[in-house]
């Protein structure tokens, strides 16, 4: 299993908001693609930070996600909106240990 973190720091509140509307498709159409197993959006109330968590079941179906249409249009969407570039860790269940 493929685990993903990616940290959005928006620009302000309103570019908050409008990266959580964008969001709604992006994770309404991410759930029904083979392998995907959860993908949610967190919000970071004490820095106004989102934080998308995403579980796969393998390398390439992530892979054939960040090809999709709709993850493309949400990079596009987004863009204006961020302070930064996406913060993203990738992490295979197999190489954590406990």
């Amino acid at each position: 299993m493929i685990i993903v973190q990616a940290k959005a720091i928006p620009k302000d509140v309103e570019s908050l908001d409008n990266i959580i509307v964008s969001a709604e498709n992006l994770i309404k159409n991410t759930r029904v693609e083979e392998g995907n197993i959860s993908y949610n959006l967190y919000s970071n109330v004490e820095d106004d930070t989102l934080l998308f968590v995403e579980f796969w079941e393998s390398k390439k179906d992530l892979e054939i996600h960040l090809k999709t249409d709709h993850f493309i249009k949400f990079g596009e969407e987004i863009a204006d909106y961020l302070e930064c570039e996406l913060v993203i860790d990738v992490f295979d269940s197999k190489t954590i240990e406990l």
